[in-house]
């Protein structure tokens, strides 16, 4: 009976499909808050208002591959037990991951965030991977933790990507653990980079690197630093 209770608990698509249409006709975000869904794919979508998710559990993935979100996309507090797929999508807002949980990785890839990332808190096993994405505000990176990630038997190293990246803000990592690699090869950052008191397990690649800002490295640990 209670695990009848917890399926009935769970959004069906139908359900998530309604939340939408009802949000752009009443011009508000769609609220998907402390709900259960057992995934989000919203793929090659334009969705006309904010998606808030915040505090909600997935027990999939979130796949937003190509989307438009014409807003922020809040996923403060969120638990997904599958990754977070966002490459080559359009967001006009902010994202918001403060104290997240995700299993699996996170890939922006080639995303265009209109705003700024918030992610303090956040918590990854698996990878972050923001290569070649464009953020017209800041990432805020303080207290992130990223560890590797063993499924099926493999490994998904806990790797911090930001090749070719392009920030107009400030990046900040201070306080961050990262056990992988964080790897900023050819990524302009308009403002100051700070890795104060920031773990790297491996390496911390800054080859190519143009940062407009103070580089901000007290504290920092790595393996070796690559210039």
């Amino acid at each position: 009976m209670e695990e009848k209770n917890k399926e009935e608990n769970i959004l069906s698509q139908t359900e998530i499909e309604e939340e939408l249409r009802l949000a752009e006709i009443e011009k508000r975000p769609a609220n998907f808050r402390s709900k259960i869904l057992s995934s989000l794919i919203l793929n090659e979508r334009i969705i006309e208002t904010p998606l808030d998710l915040e505090t909600a559990i997935i027990l999939g993935p979130i796949s937003l591959e190509g989307a438009v979100i014409k807003g922020d996309l809040n996923l403060t507090y969120v638990i997904t037990k599958g990754v977070l797929y966002f490459g080559s999508g359009t967001l006009e807002g902010n994202l918001k991951l403060e104290n997240a949980k995700i299993n699996g990785g996170v890939n922006l890839v080639g995303a265009k965030i209109g705003g700024s990332l918030f992610s303090n808190g956040l918590n990854i096993n698996g990878f972050l991977s923001l290569a070649k994405i464009l953020v017209k505000g800041n990432l805020d990176f303080r207290n992130l933790k990223i560890m590797d990630f063993y499924h099926g038997g493999l490994i998904v190293k806990g790797d911090l990507y930001l090749r070719e990246a392009n920030i107009s803000g400030l990046v900040n990592l201070e306080k961050s653990f990262i056990e992988g690699s964080g790897d900023f090869l050819n990524a302009f950052i308009g403002g100051e980079l700070n890795l104060k008191e920031t773990a790297f397990g491996n390496f911390l690649i800054l080859k190519g690197t143009k940062i407009r800002g103070e580089t901000i490295l007290e504290g920092t640990k790595y393996k070796e630093l690559i210039k």
